[in-house]
């Protein structure tokens, strides 16, 4: 799917992310759960971490990898030292960001398919700590994904020990606010 998503890209049509089968539960997941954090399901972090009230359920197998804060750019690292100071990555244009993304991507999107088949590769840029460069990788199956935290969870990429774990993220459209790439 990956690969079709890149050739329609290059051939500049428009791409358009598979959806994801719904729960059965009508608001699981939702603000109106009580009992589930909905920001967790959706994203597979929360602002709130171990203070949140309602329970984070992590998932003993999914397809679905997500690696804490392994994208950063300039921008991002001067709002990590003052997360006060919104002004901090201005001084970059989207352009960067962009090369900056397509760098990162070229470089370890071929290490991912070396565990098997990717299906969706999602990168955060939001500037929130909690989201702030995580990377998610959707692959084909829930063995794929046991096989990368194996592999690739302790090393180190860019300087920075990588953290590893499975996602809850079901639905990527209620997890896409509009700094994901």
């Amino acid at each position: 799917m990956l690969d079709e998503a890149e050739n329609q890209l290059e051939n500049g049509q428009p791409w358009m992310n598979p959806e994801a089968p719904v729960k059965n539960c009508e608001n699981f997941g939702t603000e109106r759960d009580v009992a589930n954090c909905p920001f967790f399901l959706k994203t597979g972090a929360c602002r709130f971490g171990d203070r949140c009230s309602r329970k984070h359920v992590y998932p003993t197998a999914s397809p679905t990898l997500m690696i804490r804060a392994m994208f950063t750019t300039f921008g991002m690292e001067q709002s990590r030292r003052d997360d006060y100071d919104i002004d901090a990555c201005l001084e970059h244009s989207e352009e960067e960001l962009q090369d900056s993304f397509l760098e990162f991507y070229d470089d370890v999107l071929p290490e991912l398919k070396s565990v098997g088949k990717v299906v969706q590769f999602k990168v955060s840029c939001n500037y929130e700590p909690h989201l702030r460069g995580n990377v998610y990788i959707q692959f084909d199956t829930e063995e794929q994904c046991k096989d990368a935290i194996i592999k690739f969870n302790g090393r180190f990429y860019a300087g920075r020990q990588l953290q590893c774990e499975m996602c809850p993220v079901t639905r990527w459209k209620n997890a896409i606010c509009g700094e994901l790439f």
